[in-house]
């Protein structure tokens, strides 16, 4: 799904009441000015920031630029979207009419505006496209991205870890890639990542749990060296073929080690012991006696007898506790186009 965005859209308009950012050199001269970028606040409490450029000589501006999360703007979550840049980037633009003209006195009419959007006929300067991954449960979430940190690599090198969230190029000044846990990021509500007050009592958090999200962007540098320097340039399937092509270029097992459900009902001392044994270890010499023949007792009960030696996963006729499952693309749910959670 398309998410952030930040561009240029044709827009013949009087000029919006910003200031500017000056560089004023020792002699007084100036240096350079930059028009500053406005907020506009849509009805979920999520804002884009636009600011007008260029001129046609007789005081109007000739673009409207936007820079902002153009989903969210528009559906006030971006757990799941659409790719049709030109049909997200329209309603974003409309709401943003809708929410200035009260303010801003003689906006010409945007209907011709619409059209060249429609067409694709804008700039494009940044794109983010997001994917989301059914992979379990929270807790296997957090195991992916610990294993992704450890593993995952692309050309310009390897992953970083932030907060929770894996990088891979994080710093790059073409294309970057990040997972992290969409849940927990709703859930601890940091600014601009909590649901609205409006969706807090739909399914859209429930939802997210056990999901893994994978996040692509784009900057300018790269768009161009991919032909993609305008709205034409990123057709529905372009998006998809775009976003697969370089998740292809990050080197990293497409399976990871998760956490089974039956391990996490375990008790946690229980469940410590059982790693430990997977991994090899003489458990008598860790633990007590007590200690040893109560978790052994335990485990027993779900077909692990930790007093054997484990058994090779692949050649062993006892399911194992742990599994290994390759992240799968999550659909959109049916009940977000009845509860019209998704605008598309």
């Amino acid at each position: 799904m398309i998410d952030w965005f930040r561009g240029s859209i044709p827009f013949p308009h009087y000029p919006l009441p910003a200031g500017k950012v000056l560089s004023i050199e020792h002699d007084g001269t100036m240096d350079w000015q930059v028009v500053k970028k406005i907020d506009v606040r849509g009805s979920y409490e999520s804002n884009l920031q636009i600011r007008s450029s260029g001129g046609d000589g007789s005081g109007m501006a000739t673009h409207l630029d936007i820079d902002g999360n153009i989903t969210k703007f528009v559906q006030g979550h971006n757990l799941f979207g659409t790719n049709d840049l030109n049909g997200i980037l329209l309603e974003a633009f409309r709401k943003i009419c809708q929410f200035c003209h009260h303010d801003l006195d003689g906006w010409s009419q945007p209907e011709m505006t619409e059209q060249r959007i429609k067409r694709g006929d804008y700039l494009v300067k940044s794109v983010d496209i997001n994917e989301m991954y059914e992979v379990g449960n929270d807790e296997s979430v957090e195991a992916w991205l610990h294993s992704a940190e450890m593993r995952a690599v692309k050309r310009a090198g390897r992953a970083t870890s932030r907060k929770g969230t894996v990088y891979l190029g994080q710093h790059s000044r073409r294309w970057a890639i990040k997972f992290y846990n969409k849940y927990r990021e709703l859930e601890q509500g940091g600014k601009g990542h909590k649901l609205p007050d409006e969706l807090s009592h739909t399914p859209l958090l429930d939802w997210s749990k056990g999901k893994l999200r994978a996040e692509l962007r784009l900057l300018s540098m790269e768009l161009k060296d991919q032909g993609i320097t305008h709205g034409r340039d990123l057709s529905v399937d372009r998006v998809e073929d775009v976003f697969a092509h370089y998740m292809g270029r990050v080197e990293m097992s497409k399976q990871a080690t998760l956490i089974d459900k039956e391990l996490m009902e375990l008790p946690r001392t229980v469940a410590a012991t059982y790693q430990l044994w997977r991994q090899g270890a003489n458990l008598r010499t860790l633990m007590t006696k007590p200690s040893f023949y109560r978790h052994r007792a335990v485990l027993k009960h779900r077909g692990i007898d930790i007093n054997l030696p484990p058994a090779d996963p692949d050649t062993s006729n006892v399911v194992p506790m742990i599994r290994v499952i390759e992240a799968k693309p999550v659909p959109i749910p049916s009940w977000a186009y009845e509860k019209r959670l998704v605008h598309f």
